[in-house]
């Protein structure tokens, strides 16, 4: 994971050195505040597109033909992500009130009696063999685990991955827990100059395998790698999103299915090489989603001897 590492080290320069303009920091805080809130909402169940999000974050507009939750959800994310700015900006302290603040801004509207207090019930992850705390418990373990977030005796890498996967298995909310904890995962990567992680909605099941595999079998290796992988994904897409040399799409680029239909490999096969390395894509959509060019079809028959 050392090469992958490096890879994040040399787009986080990258990303920081695009955002010297501030006209720049403007536009990736705006796309942000919409992108996070789709795709974290999205894994929890959320039936509204990416564009219905940003319409109700942006525009206050709900269409009616969804449930008003999901407008919400997305609303309250939106807040919750202007807070994380706010208090990155003014140097606000990571602890556990502060983990209590964004879980009440995501409730808010939602579930007022639970928002910003522990669970006093018993809880269980759907589909998961994952046993969770007592809820007598939190209490305690979230005043601990407020601790060890003011601690500095970790790179900040480290830290926020271990801070989402700590928070999770914790799950100190009846509802939440998720959101709150990419969220603060996010909070610790921005204090640090980091881009936040973009956990996509069809990663959804890796993500999940990942948390599940490091609760029940102490093995960190494919969390950790996922969320490594997921960091300099979404570096380069911000990266994409702001440099001005970047390459623009063209009406002839086509996305990952039709691309895979083109060089008559599986698309998982595509996105595999493109996860090594292996495969660069010639550009990405406004919404970070990878586009290819009719003559990478070479490059894709050499992959596939």
């Amino acid at each position: 994971m050392q090469e992958l590492k490096q890879k994040i080290a040399e787009n986080k320069e990258k990303l920081q050195n695009l955002l010297k303009n501030k006209d720049n920091q403007k536009t990736l805080d705006k796309w942000l505040k919409t992108e996070l809130a789709y795709t974290s909402n999205a894994i929890e169940g959320n039936t509204l597109t990416r564009r219905e999000t940003e319409l109700a974050i942006e525009e206050k507009i709900t269409l009616g033909s969804k449930p008003i939750n999901d407008y919400l959800e997305a609303v309250n994310h939106a807040k919750a992500f202007e807070f994380i700015l706010e208090a990155v900006q003014n140097k606000i302290k990571i602890d556990e009130d502060f983990v209590l603040h964004i879980h009440k801004i995501i409730l808010t509207g939602i579930d007022d009696v639970n928002a910003g207090f522990y669970r006093a019930v018993r809880v269980r992850i759907s589909g998961s063999s994952t046993v969770l705390p007592n809820p007598l418990k939190v209490p305690e373990l979230m005043k601990n685990f407020g601790a060890w977030l003011l601690q500095n005796d970790r790179d900040a890498l480290t830290k926020a991955i271990e801070a989402h996967f700590k928070l999770v298995t914790i799950h100190p909310f009846v509802d939440g827990n998720g959101r709150t904890a990419r969220l603060l995962l996010n909070a610790i990567l921005m204090e640090n100059g980091y881009g936040p992680i973009i956990i996509r909605s069809i990663d959804r099941k890796r993500y999940l395998t990942a948390l599940e595999t490091y609760q029940t079998k102490e093995n960190k290796e494919p969390y950790y790698r996922f969320m490594l992988q997921a960091l300099n994904r979404s570096l380069k897409m911000m990266i994409d999103l702001l440099d001005v040399n970047a390459k623009e799409p063209s009406k002839d680029m086509m996305t990952i299915a039709k691309f895979a239909t083109l060089c008559e490999v599986p698309s998982s096969s595509i996105r595999y090489w493109m996860k090594e390395g292996k495969l660069k894509p010639a550009a990405f959509t406004e919404s970070g989603y990878a586009l290819f060019e009719e003559d990478q079809k070479e490059d894709v028959k050499k992959l596939a001897k």
